[in-house]
C-alpha cells in the first residue's frame, strides 16, 4: 500500500475540496492530514501516475498528461470538485502538453455545467484544445444556448472553424450524421455551418447576433451555412441566414399545384395572384416540398441547358425554381416551375429572398 497523498501543490488543492481534512485561512499555511492509502493494484508504474481522488471514484490519467488538479478533476467528471479548486484560486486556463484545456474536455464530455463553470472563472472561449477545435466550435454540436451564450459574451469568436482534418474519434462526437459527412470532406466549416446543419434555430440566432459571418465558404466546394441549413429543407433556419424575421414580418407565400398545374401567390392568406404553370415533364419532375427562395436573378441562363430563365426565382439554394417561360399548361420543363412572362414579372417583384415557396400535388 502506498500513500498518493504526499504533500505537494495537487494534494493540497484536493484536500481543500474534501470537508473535514483541512480547513484553510487566509495567511494560514495548510497542513494535510494522513489520507487513506490507495492499493498498489491502482497504480500504473512504480513513479504512480497522476490520479485524483473523488467522493466517486478513482480516476486515472496518463502520466504523459500530467497536469494541475483542475484538469484531472475535470476528467474524473466531479462537478463539485472542480467548483471548489476554482474558487481556492486554481486557474481555470491551462493547456496539457498534449494541447487540451479543461474547457475543451468539459464540452467534448458534455458537461456544459463544469464548461461555465470554468468560463465564469476565466477560462479562454478561444484557445483550441485536442484537434484544434474551439470551445464555441464545440458548444456549436449541442443544444445548448446557455452555454454558447456565455462563450460568445465572454469573447469566444463566433468565426473560428473547426480543425482540420476532422479525425475519426472528433467525428464520433459529432450528433448528426450529415455533419459527419460534411465535416469528412469540406474544411473551414463553422461553427454557423454546424447549427445551420443541425437546424438549431437558438444557437444560429445567438451566433449571427455575436457576428457570425454568414459569408464563410468552405473549402473545396464553396459551400456556405444557407447550403448546410438548405440540404436538410429547414426553412426557419434559411430564413434566418437570409436576414429575414420570420415571427415578424408579413408573410408571402407561394403555392404551387402539380396536379392542376396552377401556382398562386398570397399574401397574409389574401390571394393577390394566381396562373397557370408548366412543371417538370416525365422524367424531370418537379419535386414537391417545402422551400424557400434563396436567390433572385432577373437574367439568368441555365448554367446546364444554356438557356434564358427570366426572372428566375432559385429554391433551396438548388437547380430548381420559377422561371419565365413557355408554358402549356401541362408537364414539359426540365424540373424548373415555368410561369407565363408577365406573370413571372409580377411574382418576381412581389417576392423577396426568404419567401415561403409550398410544391404540392
Amino acid at each position: 500500500m502506498r500513500n498518493l497523498f504526499a504533500a505537494t501543490p495537487l494534494t493540497l488543492f484536493l484536500a481543500m475540496g474534501m470537508p473535514g481534512l483541512v480547513e484553510v485561512r487566509a495567511g494560514e499555511t495548510p497542513t494535510v492530514p494522513k489520507a487513506e492509502a490507495v492499493p498498489e493494484s491502482v497504480l500504473q508504474n512504480p513513479a504512480g501516475p497522476s490520479v485524483v481522488e473523488t467522493r466517486r471514484a478513482i480516476v486515472a490519467v496518463p502520466q504523459q498528461d500530467a497536469t494541475p488538479g483542475i484538469y484531472e478533476a475535470v476528467v474524473s467528471g466531479d462537478a463539485e470538485l472542480v467548483d471548489k479548486l476554482l474558487r481556492s484560486g486554481i486557474s481555470a486556463q491551462f493547456v496539457t502538453p498534449s494541447g487540451d484545456t479543461p474547457l475543451c474536455l468539459a464540452l467534448r464530455n458534455s458537461r456544459p455545467d463544469i464548461a461555465i463553470n470554468l468560463v465564469l472563472h476565466g477560462a479562454d472561449p478561444n484557445t483550441p484544445g485536442l484537434g484544434k477545435h474551439t470551445p464555441v466550435a464545440l458548444a456549436s454540436l449541442r443544444r445548448h444556448p446557455t452555454l454558447l451564450q456565455i462563450l460568445l459574451e465572454a469573447g469566444g469568436d463566433p468565426n473560428k472553424s473547426f480543425g482540420n482534418p476532422a479525425s475519426n474519434e472528433f467525428l464520433t462526437l459529432v450528433p448528426d450524421g450529415y455533419l459527419r459527412s460534411e465535416m469528412k470532406r469540406e474544411h473551414r466549416v463553422t461553427p454557423l455551418m454546424a447549427a445551420s446543419a443541425r437546424g438549431d434555430v437558438e444557437a444560429v440566432t445567438l451566433l449571427l447576433k455575436h457576428g457570425a459571418d454568414k459569408d464563410i465558404a468552405t473549402q473545396p466546394r464553396y459551400r456556405y451555412a444557407l447550403n448546410f441549413a438548405a440540404d436538410r429543407r429547414y426553412l426557419y433556419v434559411m430564413r434566418l441566414l437570409l436576414g429575414r424575421s420570420p415571427e415578424t414580418e408579413p408573410h408571402i407565400l407561394i403555392t404551387v399545384n402539380l396536379r392542376e398545374q396552377k401556382a398562386k401567390l398570397e399574401v397574409e392568406g389574401k390571394l393577390v395572384l394566381q396562373t397557370k404553370i408548366s412543371t417538370g415533364r416525365q422524367g424531370y419532375e418537379t419535386p414537391a416540398g417545402r422551400y424557400v427562395i434563396t436567390n433572385k436573378y432577373k437574367d439568368w441562363t441555365s448554367t446546364i441547358y444554356k438557356v434564358p430563365m427570366p426572372y428566375f426565382l432559385r429554391l433551396n439554394c438548388g437547380a430548381i425554381g420559377l422561371h419565365s417561360g413557355y408554358v402549356t399548361g401541362r408537364p414539359a420543363s426540365h424540373g424548373c416551375i415555368r410561369l407565363p412572362h408577365e406573370m413571372a414579372k409580377k411574382f418576381y417583384s412581389m417576392t423577396t429572398v426568404g419567401d415561403e415557396v409550398i410544391i404540392e400535388h
